[in-house]
């Protein structure tokens, strides 16, 4: 099999002796032209190439190659070259590398629980630059699964560089608080709007104040006989019920103020390494801005450019609006999510407090919610 050629010129005397060690060996000469009387020129099969060679030695000829084609050029090449060929593989195996890396982290719709999917992330070593050629998607879902169990689904998948993560809340299951003889008693405190028997009598109406634990639909119903039988109650009932939070926010907060100097570190960083000749920053209070620059075409290289401005920390007193904002604001979240963030707000009200460090706000809101369940 002939996997490449050798153009060569042989100068000496007596050349014809060529011709007969060719046919000798079965040596196949092609295209050959006689440049000079003491010289020819042929392209010969690169196997035949070294038998032609130790010929010309033994005669005392002159040999060139002129032209090489096929495999031994490539290899020729590669043996000139081998920096460049190294540096290629090297190449390929890092872009390779790179594009099996994560580069971007998705969770959708997780809401209040984006804080622990991310935590279960951090346990299983899922990180931006992890090499996830590897990653087990399937454990990873289940670790989600039996962690966060406030979801009634996960998916997870890895779609290229990108790890995404979605999820689905749950319901609440529909629970009936009953006694031993199958009451329905009321799961919290709350003013009765409506009440909807399906097995059982009631034992509320509108707008009646019940207490936690009070029996609203009492298992038993009058039979054909005008006697009263027991039965497992069913039924449900609205009722204005009320979730409380309060927040306390200091009246004073920490600004920073510059000194006038300032400090400029640049880093160079990937996934698996770091480098900076500057020495890290030395001032003990300081405001930092962060630029982060892309620098490589297809290998995730990066330079970060740090300016430090070194401050002072002193106290200062809020402006009572400014608390009086943040401290409902962040009442009510904690309302809401105390009560279920997938319930609708009937009413709203917060009432404010001024106290010697702060200002203390207590949020309630009103919700329209079965308390038989």
């Amino acid at each position: 099999m002939r996997t490449g050629s050798v153009r060569f010129i042989i100068e000496g005397l007596s050349l014809e002796k060529l011709m007969n060690h060719c046919v000798t060996h079965g040596i196949m000469l092609e295209s050959v032209v006689r440049p000079t009387p003491r010289s020819i020129c042929a392209t010969i099969n690169s196997r035949d190439y070294p038998i032609i060679r130790e010929f010309a030695q033994t005669q005392g000829w002159k040999i060139q190659i002129g032209k090489i084609t096929g495999l031994p050029y490539l290899k020729m090449f590669a043996w000139r070259r081998t920096a460049l060929v190294c540096g290629v593989i090297v190449f390929l195996a890092l872009a390779w590398y790179a594009g099996n890396c994560i580069w971007k982290i998705e969770i959708t719709n997780a809401g209040p629980y984006e804080g622990e999917v991310r935590q279960v992330l951090k346990e299983n070593d899922i990180h931006i630059g992890r090499f996830g050629l590897l990653l087990n998607i399937e454990e990873l879902r289940l670790a989600l699964e039996n962690r966060l169990t406030g979801l009634s689904w996960v998916s997870v998948d890895k779609d290229g560089m990108r790890l995404k993560v979605y999820c689905v809340q749950g319901t609440p299951e529909s629970t009936s608080y009953t006694n031993e003889y199958g009451d329905i008693v009321a799961a919290r405190d709350g003013i009765i709007q409506s009440v909807r028997v399906s097995h059982g009598t009631s034992q509320v109406k509108y707008g009646e104040a019940v207490k936690k634990g009070q029996v609203i639909i009492k298992g038993e119903e009058r039979a054909w006989n005008n006697e009263m039988k027991r039965v497992t109650a069913q039924g449900e009932v609205l009722a204005r019920v009320w979730y409380s939070a309060e927040v306390i926010v200091p009246n004073t907060e920490i600004v920073t103020v510059p000194t006038g100097e300032t400090y400029t570190r640049t880093t160079f960083y990937s996934p698996w390494f770091e480098y900076s000749k500057d020495s890290p920053c030395s001032f003990g209070t300081y405001d930092r801005d962060v630029t982060a620059l892309q620098i490589g075409a297809i290998l995730p290289l990066y330079m970060r450019t740090e300016v430090f401005e070194e401050v002072t920390e002193e106290p200062r007193l809020r402006n009572e609006a400014d608390l009086r904002i943040e401290s409902s604001t962040a009442a009510l979240r904690l309302a809401h999510e105390t009560a279920g963030l997938n319930k609708a707000i009937v009413d709203k009200w917060v009432e404010y407090s001024m106290m010697e460090d702060g200002i203390k706000a207590v949020a309630t809101l009103e919700f329209l919610e079965n308390i038989a369940e």
